[in-house]
């Protein structure tokens, strides 16, 4: 009877190779160290990605609240134009400038309207009646 050898050795090479797997998954004090150093790039590069997030954002707020101030200004230098146009002493002056006049006593008429209130009967319980003036 024949043995194929030719199998069982490829069957013990691959026993082997798993045997020897632990020793390459060992880790040594280079190994660590190396793992170390790694773990802490990682972490300074977050704090630093996240330290730049904060600086743009800081410069972003600056110039929003350096805007704000600006169109705080402005909007303090409408309001007095606003307040002068509204003045009294430049509505007559643009008033005198367009050709009008002041009235004087003699141009003004009074008229006195006599208007009576309508004959609407009051209420039963507003005019005072008892329930007896009341009935028919």
């Amino acid at each position: 009877m024949a043995i194929n050898s030719q199998r069982i050795s490829l069957i013990e090479g691959a026993r082997a190779r798993r045997m020897a797997l632990p020793r390459y998954l060992r880790i040594d004090g280079s190994r660590y160290l190396l793992g170390l150093v790694l773990i802490l790039s990682l972490m300074s590069l977050i704090v630093l990605v996240q330290t730049g997030v904060v600086a743009t954002k800081g410069y972003a707020l600056a110039g929003l609240e350096a805007e704000k101030v600006t169109l705080l200004r402005e909007r303090s230098l409408l309001q007095e134009r606003q307040a002068r146009a509204q003045s009294l002493d430049r509505i007559r002056r643009r008033a005198e400038q367009l050709g009008m006049q002041p009235v004087t006593a003699d141009q003004v008429r009074y008229v006195d309207l006599m208007i009576k209130p309508a004959n609407v009967p009051l209420a039963p319980e507003l005019s005072g009646a008892t329930m007896e003036e009341r009935q028919p």
